[in-house]
């Protein structure tokens, strides 16, 4: 007979089966991953004594590099598991700044063990799912082995088996076992997924020991691996704005997994030590936690494209996605082969990602640099559109306006006649058409490019919804919107994007609830202040001027004017009523008005509440000649629809190419 022992832990109502690796709670299973019981193991057999976080985590990831973040959301799990309240420690116990230490009562025993047809011991070991990579890295796939075993009821009493006739049977079991064993590993091992997964988010990469000099690194790496899986059309990939959130080291991976509503997260670290990187790398799943994959490299940095091409290969594998020949070329493809090209690749989309004025001036050199290195670099010029585009719509100047939208289209043209498979590329190419050329037609082929190559793509499905509003195809462009917050839920712009055009649909109350909901995603972020200037316009078509005026005020405070002028404005009001407001506002606000700090088409907003009819045309004129015009707002805005009928307002409209 084939015996062996088994360990076991009891404390409380907890036991720790240590062959099995197992918790069980009354004799039922908890579930808990496997880096979350040898975590519960280590504290086990150190019970009593302080356990540093460092020697913690060399005990459960011996000769792997992890971050502190593993070990807490370890000890996070096993809490729960454990039933601990946030402030009743009764099995773990934390010493803040140091580590844990487990002061539970703890039972340990040993049990003699028969083999079962749910307990397989392989080569003196029982039959146990790591989630540790081999030699090759490894889909976790936790499926048990069952060996069939000769039943083991009492003989007669009396009866005594002879020696050979044991031999014989302990033989017949081993034999058994063994061919059980090599015909289940025979047979295709099924999938690691047993839920499919529809979508998924590239966290950031972390710094093991943080350094400024190297913290494009990790952007970067999400980016450029966000880029190529975004070509597999069977799942959707969270966009790089989405997830740059999640570069704070106190966001969790429970709450990145949430706040981004995706099935399972992409994670990793690097360390940069001269001319090598090591990466470390883990893709899990949202709805357990369980780890499906993970692999680490060390290698030069020459080999990083090697290192993406293999990691974006064992994504698609890890989550049994069937890619077609196509999404196979792009999932490795190369756009250079040079390192200090790609390296300043690297460094312009993470302060493209920034989107400040500084930043997006940062990005256009390391652009430059990239293309320069490698004229043939594809993404460097897409890069360079990208950016263009982002500043035509930032710069004040109607001079400066007037230079970005160009040099975008050139940028993005060289990109594609380099490589038409870039997305991005006819992505900007359409928002020039769009925005500056006022090529409907043309726009709306590359956005519908730009989607046949990613239609996971939020800003294609966002521009492209613009473009479908200005022509007058409202609800289309309601699906279009609404299909890029879908793929993008965090996005600021896009949300503000819904709110603005359920205002310019007179949905008023929509846009309000939305417009709202929005501010809460990013309640600092510096552009909340055209937020509430649309939440503003709303609360006018509602005729509830008193909330108007607090979301103009708010708008301002956000751009950083005086408490003093806020009050200014606020008696204003109080003394004449909205006309009080204006006025003041455009008497106070004169200097900047004069020297064109401020959008035409605002302030032809601003007189349509007056009234002025004149002074609105004037500035509609100057939109229209520096390409500032808003052309949603030109064709939907309320506060022109009294204007709708005069020769003048309709000579606009049909100048710019719009039907009134």
């Amino acid at each position: 007979m084939v015996t062996s022992s088994k360990q076991f832990y009891e404390f409380g109502a907890f036991q720790a089966d240590v062959y099995r690796r197992l918790l069980l709670r009354d004799g039922q299973i908890v579930s808990l991953t496997p880096k979350a019981f040898d975590t519960l193991l280590v504290l086990i057999e150190n019970r009593g004594d302080l356990l540093e976080k460092d020697q913690l985590m060399e005990k459960v990831w011996p000769d792997t590099i992890v971050e502190e973040n593993n070990l807490s959301q370890n000890i996070s799990a096993l809490r729960r598991a454990l039933g601990e309240n946030r402030n009743e420690h009764q099995f773990i116990v934390t010493v803040p700044g140091r580590g844990y230490r487990f002061v539970a009562e703890v039972k340990e025993s040993w049990k003699g063990l028969t083999p079962t047809t749910s307990e397989v011991a392989v080569n003196g070991k029982p039959s146990v799912i790591s989630n540790e990579p081999a030699h090759e890295p490894v889909i976790v796939n936790p499926v048990p082995v069952a060996v069939p075993v000769v039943a083991t009821s009492n003989p007669r009493r009396g009866w005594q088996p002879s020696r050979e006739l044991l031999m014989i049977f302990a033989m017949a079991v081993v034999l058994g076992a063994l061919l059980f064993y090599l015909s289940a590993n025979s047979k295709p091992r099924p999938n690691a997924v047993t839920v499919p997964i529809k979508s998924m988010a590239v966290l950031p990469f972390k710094q093991i020991k943080p350094d400024t000099n190297d913290e494009y690194l990790g952007v970067g790496l999400a980016d450029a691996l966000i880029t190529r899986l975004s070509n597999i059309r069977q799942i959707a990939v969270r966009p790089t704005s989405a997830v740059l959130q999640f570069t704070d080291p106190v966001k969790t991976m429970a709450s990145a997994g949430h706040d981004l509503d995706v099935d399972a997260l992409l994670e990793g670290t690097y360390q940069r030590s001269g001319d090598r990187i090591r990466v470390n790398v883990q893709l899990v799943s949202v709805r357990d936690g369980a780890p499906l994959w993970a692999d680490k490299y060390d290698e030069q940095f020459t080999n990083i494209f090697a290192v993406q091409d293999t990691i974006s290969e064992r994504v698609a594998r890890a989550l049994a996605l069937k890619l077609t020949s196509e999404e196979q070329q792009l999932l490795t493809k190369r756009f250079t082969e040079n390192p200090d090209a790609y390296q300043a690749y690297l460094k312009g989309r993470y302060y493209w990602n920034k989107r400040t004025s500084a930043s997006l001036e940062d990005a256009l050199k390391f652009f430059q640099q990239a293309k320069d290195i490698d004229p043939s670099y594809a993404l460097a010029y897409a890069g360079l559109a990208d950016t263009y585009v982002v500043l035509g719509h930032r710069y004040d100047s109607a001079e400066d306006r007037r230079d970005a939208f160009p040099k975008a289209k050139i940028a993005a043209a060289k990109a594609l006649q380099l490589n038409d498979m870039l997305a991005e590329a006819h992505n900007s190419l359409a928002v020039v058409k769009q925005r500056y050329d006022w090529d409907w037609e043309g726009a709306e082929r590359d956005y519908k490019r730009a989607l046949e190559l990613n239609p996971n793509y939020p800003t294609a499905h966002q521009m492209y919804s613009g473009l479908l509003g200005i022509t007058g195809r409202l609800d289309e462009s309601l699906a279009q919107i609404k299909l890029a917050q879908e793929l993008d839920p965090l996005s600021y712009s896009i949300n503000l994007d819904l709110g603005q055009l359920y205002y310019y649909r007179r949905e008023f109350d929509k846009a309000i609830d939305q417009l709202h909901a929005t501010l809460k995603i990013s309640p600092d972020d510096p552009y909340s202040y055209v937020v509430h200037r649309y939440l503003a316009w709303a609360y006018l078509d509602k005729n509830m001027n008193d909330d108007a005026v607090n979301e103009l005020i708010a708008g301002m405070r956000v751009q950083g004017t005086s408490e003093a002028v806020l009050v200014d404005l606020k008696r204003a009001y109080d003394a004449s009523g909205l006309k009080g407001y204006w006025r003041r506002w455009l008497e106070m606000e004169k200097d900047r008005i004069d020297n064109r700090r401020f959008s035409p088409f605002y302030l032809a907003c601003i007189y349509a509440c007056l009234g002025e009819s004149d002074q609105v045309l004037r500035h509609l004129h100057v939109a229209y000649e520096d390409k500032s015009v808003v052309l949603m707002g030109l064709k939907y805005n309320p506060r022109f629809d009294y204007l709708r009928g005069d020769p003048r307002f309709q000579t606009i409209v049909k100048e710019v190419g719009l039907t009134n």
